[in-house]
């Protein structure tokens, strides 16, 4: 599979624009799972193309200036390829300076070639808006960070903002959770956030304008302090959550069905075109879907099972082992490989414990099916 930087810009904004093909759309998958610097710079679109700032900046813009001033970009080398891109533009809110700006400034910002990772891959990383980077998995450093107006109190397992000026920057800063890690952040405004495995979420310093506003993806629960004054909002990439003092799991694993489930207050969800909204219950859950009806389905959850992970648990109930296979990615770090199409299929019931062990779990596996398995490092086959 070629990987030029051509063909990488194409499905980027082919998928931004959601034009993507499913074969396209599989091919950028792979890719983004192989070079975690593409992964990071495509979340940065998505994130940049929700952020309230771009959409205040997006209404002053002059679109058809704007494109006269770039088509001759799409001209050079391979005209086919760069007028699918050029389409990509047009399709997404009808609007090619939209994505292109986005596009073109994230790549001047963090070029795909040039992103270096100055921490391990299984660290927790803080990237803040300044540019600095802070390797929150080492133990060596200080665990009071002055960083501009702002002190953070950090460890290996949570962060915590102590203070910060009433004028400090709303730039937003980017946490970034590793698979088999979670971690916990509180916000300036005293809510608490806890990120499961393979998750990050975008927030500011402090809050200082008439919202509270952060974007996540992956899974998190929010405990969110209430202030009247200042709703809080979430930001997916699916739809946006209205909040005033709550809690909820919000879990984006699955681009097909987003989902919120809220455990205490009320919620207000969103979708991100804006034409589909619905409000949520305590004890209920919002999977969003927009091919079906007003995009949101509304059904009871159990709370026990999807918060379970807040203790290292995952409850399984006649789940494909395929199914599986992806949560033992995210909880240990290990890459699942089976070596027969017919061992994806098969179902389990029962209890996946981090504390317990990736390696007791699948020896119970063996024991009550036919399953055999082999651990080999970071790699665990399916015999």
């Amino acid at each position: 599979m070629t990987s030029d930087k051509q063909y990488i810009d194409q499905l980027m904004l082919e998928k931004l624009s959601g034009s993507i093909s499913g074969e396209d759309d599989h091919a950028l998958q792979e890719l983004m799972a192989a070079d975690p610097a593409l992964k990071d710079m495509f979340a940065r679109l998505q994130h940049q193309l929700n952020d309230p700032a771009a959409r205040q900046y997006l209404q002053q813009l002059n679109e058809s200036q704007l494109w006269e001033e770039r088509k001759h970009l799409f001209k050079k080398n391979n005209t086919k390829v760069l007028y699918r891109v050029a389409a990509g533009l047009l399709l997404l809110l009808g609007s090619a300076a939209y994505l292109f700006f986005f596009f073109s400034r994230e790549q001047a910002q963090h070029p795909v070639a040039a992103v270096k990772h100055t921490a391990p891959g299984n660290s927790i990383i803080l990237q803040m808006a300044n540019g600095q980077t802070v390797n929150l998995s080492d133990t060596t450093q200080s665990s009071l960070l002055s960083i501009g107006s702002a002190q953070m109190r950090v460890s290996p397992k949570s962060l915590q903002y102590e203070s910060a000026s009433a004028d400090a920057p709303t730039a937003m800063n980017l946490l970034q959770v590793p698979a088999g890690k979670d971690y916990k952040l509180t916000l300036p405004d005293s809510t608490e956030i806890w990120l499961n495995a393979m998750s990050e979420i975008r927030f500011p310093v402090s809050f200082n304008g008439r919202t509270r506003e952060v974007f996540v993806s992956g899974e998190a629960y929010f405990s969110v302090h209430k202030d009247v004054n200042h709703p809080f909002i979430v930001h997916t990439g699916q739809f946006s959550v209205d909040v005033l003092g709550t809690a909820f799991n919000i879990n984006t694993y699955s681009s097909n069905s987003p989902r919120l489930s809220l455990s205490s207050g009320k919620v207000s969800l969103k979708s991100k075109t804006g034409n589909q909204s619905v409000q949520l219950s305590p004890g209920y859950e919002a999977i969003y879907n927009p091919q079906q009806g007003n995009g949101f389905r509304i059904d009871g959850f159990n709370a026990r099972n999807t918060l379970a992970w807040l203790e290292g648990k995952y409850y399984f109930r006649n789940t494909p082992l395929k199914e599986i296979a992806i949560v033992i990615r995210r909880l240990f770090d290990v890459t699942v490989q089976f070596n027969t199409p017919e061992a994806e299929g098969i179902t389990v019931s029962g209890v996946l414990t981090k504390k317990d062990g990736l390696p007791e779990f699948m020896d119970n596996l063996s024991k009550t099916t036919d399953i055999k398995y082999q651990l080999t490092g970071s790699v665990l086959q399916i015999l």
